[in-house]
Order: C-alpha cells, then sequence, then structure tokens
C-alpha cells in the first residue's frame, strides 16, 4: 500500500473502509459544486468510484488523510497520454468542507505532484477549473501551475454557460517548497 506522509497529512491508497467517508464527500452537491460530473447520489455510485480508484487502473488516486487518519479529500491523476519519454496526466482534487481554507489542498497536491513527477514517470500535469473558482485556481498558482489558457464560456455549468481556466507544468518546471522524500 502506498502512504506518504508530510507533516500534517497522509497520502496513502484508497481503502474499502473509506466508502461511508468517500461518499459523504462525493454526494455533498456543496463541495462538488464545481466537480458535478463526478458527484455521486447513492452509495453504489460512490463504491464504483471507490473501486476504481482502488485499482489506479487510469491513474493514480490519493486518499488524503489527517495524522489521526480521518479522512479529508481525495487529489489524483488521470493519464491522458503516454509517449516517450512518459506520460502525461490530468490532476484533480476535492476536499470535505471542514477542512478547506487551511492549506491542506494546497500540500496535497504538492505531494502529488512530486509523487508524479519523482515516481511515476510524468512529464506533464494538466488541470483547470472553472474561473469563479477562486479557491481552486489558487491551489493550482500557490504550487506552481501556470496558467495556459482561458476558455470563454465553453462550459456549461449550474445553468449557464462559464469561462474555464486552464493550468499546467511540466516536469522540471516545479520550484516546489515540499521537499522530496524519494
Amino acid at each position: 500500500m502506498m502512504k506518504i506522509e508530510t507533516d500534517r497529512l497522509v497520502l496513502r491508497d484508497y481503502q474499502p473502509g473509506d466508502l461511508h467517508d468517500m461518499h459523504r464527500l462525493w454526494s455533498d452537491r456543496a463541495a462538488m459544486y464545481y466537480l458535478d460530473d463526478i458527484a455521486t447520489d447513492t452509495i453504489e455510485e460512490t463504491a464504483a468510484s471507490l473501486e476504481a480508484s482502488m485499482a489506479n487502473a487510469d491513474g493514480r488516486y490519493f486518499c488524503i488523510c489527517d495524522k489521526d487518519g480521518r479522512f479529508m479529500g481525495g487529489v489524483g491523476y488521470t493519464i491522458t497520454d503516454v509517449a516517450p519519454p512518459g506520460k502525461v496526466v490530468h490532476m484533480g482534487y476535492m476536499l470535505l468542507p471542514e477542512y478547506q481554507g487551511h492549506g491542506f489542498m494546497t500540500e496535497a497536491v504538492r505531494v502529488a505532484i512530486d509523487f508524479a513527477f519523482g515516481r511515476d514517470g510524468c512529464i506533464r500535469i494538466t488541470t483547470g477549473c472553472h474561473a469563479e473558482n477562486e479557491a481552486s485556481w489558487r491551489v493550482m498558482e500557490k504550487v506552481g501551475f501556470r496558467r495556459e489558457g482561458e476558455r470563454i464560456a465553453s462550459v456549461y455549468h449550474d445553468g449557464k454557460m462559464k469561462d474555464r481556466w486552464e493550468y499546467a507544468m511540466n516536469k522540471g518546471d516545479t520550484s516546489l517548497e515540499y521537499v522530496s522524500p524519494y
């Protein structure tokens, strides 16, 4: 089982016992407002998502916990392309509302980036968010992603068309504060 620790967090592989905590997050409409395409309504839908996360078949997905083992959220990436010299992946993340605003996600994303570049053969990470989702793009900018594009009124969300910002980082571009354990 993969497990990475920081001063405040543990990133580890998902486990079957994460189902109810994961469902609490994935079915929370406020927490998943900007991730409505992956939000779940039933425990069965969440179970299918948990099973896929545990398999890591199309990427790498980490459960975020505090040092006492309490579930906080998730961070991970899906492989979008594989060609020499490595993988291109798209990253996403989510956090229970009670843990938002304390720098936990910034810390977790830094670890996931470091793992992707340092251990998983990734050469490029892309990500993005709705332009109005300040909390998300602030995390992206804090960890060193650069905004590479803006798609104007390109995403239908919550009954209207919205702008989306696209971010990316190439291996070697980073100046992370997190010190790699690898």
